[in-house]
């Protein structure tokens, strides 16, 4: 993809699968926020950036990851715990951390300080009829969580991501 296929700005972006199991990603994109495609060969979907943001050397990023973990989780709680368990080992310690629910899947949102920066991540578990199971990521970060547009931009990312699974 280059960067004519990109939708203008304010359009959602959506994630194609690259298999035909695999769950559909729609993720908006909020005004001045640039994506970037993730390439075939990792988990890594998509990345937002907003380089008019960019404060201490650091651009605030969104960066939306898929990874299948059937045979590694036999229900959503245990992708949500197994998850969450790679952010710790991570970063340590974890600063908040709620349930909820995005498009009718079971998730999990955690805040954490990485490397100096706020960071949010959140993560869906989906589980289709055929007992596969997926994490959704969306870990998004700055060093200026302050910002107003950062804030509205965090917001409207974490609260419409979409995530729907292909006729069964």
């Amino acid at each position: 993809m280059d960067i004519s296929d990109h939708p203008p700005a304010g359009e959602p972006i959506q994630l194609a699968p690259r298999t035909p199991d695999e769950p559909t990603i729609t993720v908006p994109q909020p005004p001045g926020w640039g994506f970037m495609p993730g390439k075939d060969d990792t988990a890594i979907r998509g990345i937002l950036f907003n380089q008019d943001l960019r404060l201490h050397g650091f651009t605030p990023n969104a960066v939306v990851t898929l990874e299948e973990l059937t045979g590694q989780a036999g229900v959503p709680s245990q992708a949500l715990a197994k998850e969450r368990a790679a952010i710790i080992d991570i970063v340590g310690e974890i600063d908040t951390e709620s349930p909820g629910t995005v498009s009718g899947f079971a998730s999990r949102t955690i805040e954490y300080n990485l490397q100096g920066r706020s960071a949010t991540g959140l993560i869906v578990a989906v589980q289709n009829a055929k007992d596969r199971i997926w994490a959704v990521t969306v870990t998004i970060q700055t060093t200026d969580a302050d910002n107003p547009h950062y804030a509205a931009a965090k917001t409207s990312i974490l609260h419409s991501l979409e995530v729907r699974l292909p006729d069964q």
